[in-house]
């Protein structure tokens, strides 16, 4: 079963159905530790490897799905990626595979409503960002949001408060 949704994923990638390949191989990694036996396989480590590598342009791709009923539960989880990518890129220790995090910050920002981007980042986690940005650079260390990203993200929190705000 495991090959069989690898082969479904060679033929959505060949399609560039990026999204439909990387669930796929999430089918196919579930099955391989689904059996304790096969926890050991190569396979599972490369399908693993991938799933890594691939997260990145599956979110992108997942976003930009019209935002249809029918698209609310994957873009649900596309979001839910992107926070957990966001959280990668943060963590200095961590090996995330995006490599120029403020273009694919603001690709995903494109994709978002300002409601979305509140929620993946919250005013205070921003702001103590931006704090730390100029350490970071000093350090040559990755810089996840960089101004554009932190004045988009402004805009949208300006906007979300102007659309919750409550006349009195």
């Amino acid at each position: 079963m495991a090959l069989a949704e690898c082969s479904i994923a060679k033929a959505s990638f060949e399609k560039s159905k990026v999204s439909l390949g990387f669930e796929a191989l999430a089918r196919a990694q579930y099955l391989l530790r689904k059996k304790p036996s096969l926890e050991k396989m190569p396979l599972l480590e490369q399908i693993e490897e991938s799933l890594e590598e691939l997260a990145p342009a599956c979110t992108l791709e997942v976003l930009s799905l019209p935002r249809t009923p029918e698209n609310s539960e994957r873009r649900r989880g596309a979001i839910a990626a992107l926070c957990e990518l966001l959280g990668q890129g943060l963590d200095v220790e961590s090996s995330c595979r995006v490599h120029d995090w403020p273009y694919f910050l603001g690709q995903a920002m494109d994709k978002l409503l300002a409601t979305e981007i509140v929620e993946l980042l919250s005013w205070d986690s921003l702001a103590t960002t931006r704090k730390n940005k100029k350490s970071l650079e000093s350090q040559s260390q990755r810089v996840v949001v960089d101004f554009n990203c932190f004045y988009r993200a402004m805009l949208a929190h300006l906007a979300s408060g102007f659309s919750t705000r409550q006349t009195e």
